[in-house]
């Protein structure tokens, strides 16, 4: 069992270090039943960049068996995460979160790299819809006053003030991370410390 924890959490922290597989992972995390097309359309990749580390996240164990669709004269192929996938993380936190504080300091750039990058390509999938959709939607959105984009430059101090009530409001919420819906609501928060050379 605790062999199968460890290979589980290897695989899942070796998939969120590559921005790639990173950005295909949570995309299945947000809309499962994607094609290799509709994923490659939504990241802004190419499909063949995406098979590729599709069948990686397959090896891993990360995703399920393509459910295949004969449409006309070809085959489409649906991924979703394995089944089961968030009660296997909720029981093996304690691993992931002891794998975590082991990783080199290449290893935990890695990681920051490919979570900004999920972030990004979030941020990035909003603006294209922002641009498409039509104006009594943006109405909508404004009228309900359910949409906020605050950036916040601050000093040390009022930084670890509010990293430690965000950390509160997002304590022990990963379950809500992975509830498959096609048309979700998305919450991203981050906070960025001092990037520069030397920073306290």
């Amino acid at each position: 069992m605790k062999q199968q924890q460890d290979e589980f959490v290897d695989n899942l922290i070796q998939t969120i270090k590559n921005p790639t597989r990173a950005l295909i992972f949570y995309q299945l995390a947000r809309k499962p039943d994607s094609s290799a097309t509709e994923i490659a359309k939504d990241l802004g990749e190419d499909v063949d960049v995406v098979y590729y580390h599709l069948k990686l996240l397959k090896k891993a164990g990360l995703i399920s068996k393509p459910r295949v669709v004969v449409c006309g004269n070809y085959v489409c192929k649906y991924y979703s995460l394995r089944p089961g996938f968030k009660e296997k993380f909720q029981q093996s936190l304690g691993q992931y979160k002891k794998k975590w504080k082991e990783l080199s300091l290449d290893e935990f750039r890695e990681m920051l790299i490919a979570r900004f990058t999920v972030f990004q390509s979030i941020l990035a999938s909003s603006v294209r819809k922002l641009e498409k959709v039509d104006s009594k939607t943006i109405e909508k959105i404004r009228d309900a006053k359910n949409i906020q984009s605050k950036i916040i430059f601050c000093s040390k101090e009022r930084y670890n003030e509010l990293l430690s009530r965000l950390g509160e409001l997002a304590k022990n919420k990963f379950s809500e991370t992975f509830d498959p819906v096609a048309e979700e609501y998305v919450i991203a928060i981050m906070a960025i410390p001092k990037l520069s050379v030397n920073a306290n």
